[in-house]
């Protein structure tokens, strides 16, 4: 399998909407996917305004659900845009990571529904993470369904 047909099923594996994978390490325990948005624009939290104009990249990593067995973690790129119309910079949203998270929401899902079944120092040792990472996830999924609309 050449790279650019990895690359292909890599993206189709990891099933996020206009994300594709650019580029992979398979690090032993864990694959490194470094991914980022189809989408050449954003809109402006503001004033509703499209914009093309990146101002500043921001790269960072994000823990994602495992593939084959192994620790998956996303590096992204989370640019920031110039409003055109109000003049003020802005970060995109990315709909599958919240905003300064080191998770994916998929994953912090998958860990708060093991603790139906677990408590929470067993679900962290499980998982590899801290126990106050998974109070952390348990916390930000609870406001986050106070906040969506019905």
């Amino acid at each position: 399998m050449d790279f650019l047909d990895m690359q292909e099923l890599l993206t189709e594996l990891l099933n996020l909407e206009n994300v594709k994978v650019n580029h992979y390490q398979n690090c032993g325990s864990q694959i490194i996917l470094e991914i980022e948005r189809e989408s050449t624009s954003s809109i402006c939290p503001r004033c509703g305004e499209t914009s093309q104009s990146v101002h500043q990249n921001h790269w960072h990593m994000a823990r994602d659900l495992k593939i084959s067995d192994k620790d998956t973690v996303l590096k992204y790129n989370r640019r920031q845009f110039k409003c055109k119309l109000c003049k003020k910079p802005f970060s995109e949203v990315l709909n599958f990571i919240g905003e300064r998270k080191q998770y994916t929401e998929r994953f912090a899902e998958y860990v708060i529904k093991q603790l139906m079944h677990s408590n929470i120092h067993n679900v962290a040792k499980n998982n590899g993470i801290t126990d106050d990472l998974v109070k952390s996830m348990l916390e930000y999924l609870r406001k986050k369904m106070e906040i969506q609309p019905e």
